[in-house]
């Protein structure tokens, strides 16, 4: 089945042609036919009735259709590509936080940032002391501090959830 979402007017129609001479709209199976006049002029019978259309693609999905003499857009995409761009969407509407959790067991020897500063990819937060040795435990992505969970001089365990990114 080749399924697309057709908008008109922010309306989303779920359409899958089923086969030549039937298509499905929102659930609804309707028997049709598509006969080619010229250009991009068409007759289309939908169950018993007669439509003259015309589409001219504007750009991507998008068309300007005449349907009757009545002028509308209308954006057109497969379902696969409808799905992407509502992922996408999300994706760009959703904070995503995340928790930085101690490598390996040791001493918090400075905090250098505290909860609210906006930080960098990369950028020191932590000095952990472990086997004698400082490691610096950066942030692995930008944003700003959420939580701080531990203090300065507290030992902690491999595992330990030291600070969170949002």
């Amino acid at each position: 089945m080749n399924e697309f979402v057709v908008t008109i007017n922010d309306k989303k129609k779920l359409v899958n042609f089923i086969s030549k001479n039937k298509i499905e709209i929102d659930g609804k199976e309707l028997q049709c036919d598509l006969l080619h006049l010229s250009g991009n002029t068409y007759i289309l019978k939908l169950e018993n009735k007669f439509y003259r259309v015309s589409a001219d693609k504007i750009k991507n999905g998008n068309y300007s259709i005449s349907l009757e003499g009545n002028r509308f857009e209308a954006e057109i995409r497969s379902a696969l590509q409808e799905k992407a761009s509502q992922l996408l969407q999300q994706a760009g509407t959703l904070k995503k936080r995340i928790e930085v959790k101690a490598p390996m067991p040791g001493m918090v020897l400075k905090i250098k940032k505290k909860e609210g500063d906006e930080i960098s990819n990369g950028e020191t937060i932590i000095i952990l002391e472990a086997m004698k040795m400082e490691n610096d435990l950066r942030a692995p992505q930008s944003g700003n501090i959420k939580d701080i969970f531990i203090r300065e001089g507290t030992a902690v365990e491999k595992g330990t959830v030291l600070f969170s990114i949002e």
